[in-house]
């Protein structure tokens, strides 16, 4: 076999390597996020500044996520974007290192400051009356074809819950889905919007609902969830690497058919 040959196969081996360790991109979680699994994020990274009631009082200028007017024009990839990427020029870092479903929990936990236990209940009765022979007793949209699936994070976490109190204001035009703003209170509109809202978790409420408040830890903590070569600094590690093994065995096999 000739050096020529050998050199081919030495890089064709590599670069299948190199696309097996490149890191693989993906936006949302093989499962719906979990809000227990929030929780515990949330109260070893995020409590320091945000607070243990999420009302931002760890901090000056942490986001208070109990300000029911700033939450409902939110919606959850920016809080996902936000959480992974952190704020430039704010005390709030990034936390991309966190796994995907990770960031997507903690983005479910902050969800329950604005969707309280309370709100949420009544919502449940509102939409278990009203609702559920279109929308379906999951959220799902079984009941009825076209109807609303509650349940899909890749439509919910573009949506803000203000536009869905609008729809149930005010119906949807050219749909089956009517007015109630003048059969529902407002309060009871809202508190059908926040029991929608949870459709998009695979749980609720939160275990921490029992306690008086999430103790928010001393220092913020960035959890080491992925292994070092897993985050993006040591794909990039492992690719400089490859690049200078590489380097060296073309350099080896040029030298070896030059003599």
């Amino acid at each position: 076999m000739s050096g020529v040959v050998i050199l081919h196969k030495m890089f064709s081996m590599l670069f299948c390597l190199f696309i097996l360790i490149s890191p693989v991109s993906a936006q949302y979680p093989l499962e719906k996020p979990s809000v227990n699994s929030g929780y515990d994020v949330y109260r070893m990274s995020c409590a320091a500044c945000h607070g243990g009631k999420g009302d931002g009082s760890g901090m000056n200028g942490a986001s208070d996520f109990t300000n029911s007017e700033i939450m409902i024009v939110r919606n959850s990839t920016l809080l996902f974007t936000t959480v992974t990427n952190g704020v430039p020029g704010k005390a709030m870092p990034s936390f991309g290192n966190l796994s995907l479903s990770k960031r997507w929990d903690v983005v479910a936990y902050i969800w329950t400051f604005w969707a309280d236990r309370t709100g949420v209940d009544n919502g449940k009765d509102i939409f278990n009356k009203n609702c559920t022979s279109c929308h379906g007793e999951k959220g799902d949209g079984s009941g009825l074809p076209g109807a609303f699936d509650f349940t899909n994070l890749s439509r919910m976490a573009y949506v803000q819950p203000a536009v869905f109190f609008k729809s149930v204001s005010e119906g949807v035009a050219e749909t089956a889905m009517p007015p109630w703003k003048d059969s529902l209170a407002q309060g009871g509109r809202w508190n059908a919007v926040k029991y929608l809202w949870t459709f998009q978790f695979r749980d609720y409420p939160p275990q921490a609902t029992s306690q008086a408040a999430v103790d928010p830890s001393p220092s913020i903590e960035i959890p080491k969830d992925n292994e070092w070569y897993m985050t993006s600094g040591g794909a990039v590690i492992i690719l400089i690497s490859i690049a200078i093994a590489a380097w060296t065995i073309y350099l080896f096999g040029r030298g070896l058919l030059e003599r």
